[in-house]
């Protein structure tokens, strides 16, 4: 739970100082994912969720948002809005709108311990239909032996309408399964924990985000 903790308290939207520049890069799946963005090459598992949501995320213009904790503020340019942040714990959005669908790509980070939570939700008529979510501890500056895993899940929504929980595994820094880690008691309470799962209105997205 040590390094799992500034994950779920930014969830309650909390912040402090922004401190990104910590975190090895080339262990870092955030900063892949803004690299991502930079250069408009989209991630294997953005492209794979994008199709099994209907949603063609090549032909539609992605919207951001950005803010301390889980406050967000629409931004043309991520990186630039990024910069603007002074918190350990912050949120970034983006956003494909396809009509009746909602693709929408949520990252949490806590930066001062390396730990970073990303959503992938796919909403239909703003109903959450499936939703991914993997969080990684990745090593910092000052501990380069930490060797980077994260926990990814999946929901589904089942015969009976209700959201189900479809895997579970562990991963690497490039989602690649892994044997589990040395877990110690909180890590394995925390591994418990399971994310909000309810409509797109329970995200509170900037509504610009949406049109």
């Amino acid at each position: 739970m040590k390094h799992w903790l500034p994950v779920l308290i930014l969830l309650a939207g909390l912040g402090s100082s922004f401190s990104f520049a910590q975190v090895v890069p080339s262990k870092d799946p955030f900063a892949r994912y803004i690299a991502g963005v930079k250069t408009g090459l989209q991630e294997p598992s953005l492209r794979r969720f994008a199709a099994e949501c209907g949603v063609d995320v090549s032909k539609i213009q992605s919207r951001y948002a950005v803010g301390p904790g889980s406050s967000l503020t629409p931004v043309k340019n991520l990186s630039k809005g990024m910069q603007r942040l002074d918190t350990d714990f912050y949120s970034t959005a983006e956003v494909w709108p396809a009509g009746d669908l909602v693709l929408v790509e949520i990252w949490a980070n806590s930066d001062d311990v390396g730990s970073e939570a990303r959503y992938y939700k796919c909403f239909v008529n703003r109903k959450l239909m499936q939703a991914e979510l993997v969080v990684w501890t990745v090593p910092l500056a000052q501990a380069l032996g930490v060797i980077p895993w994260g926990y990814s899940r999946r929901w589904e929504r089942g015969t009976g309408r209700r959201m189900q929980r479809t895997k579970a595994e562990f991963v690497n820094e490039m989602e690649q399964p892994i044997s589990s880690p040395k877990l110690d008691a909180e890590d394995e309470k925390s591994l418990r924990w399971i994310p909000p799962l309810g409509s797109l209105n329970e995200l509170m997205l900037p509504p610009s985000l949406l049109r």
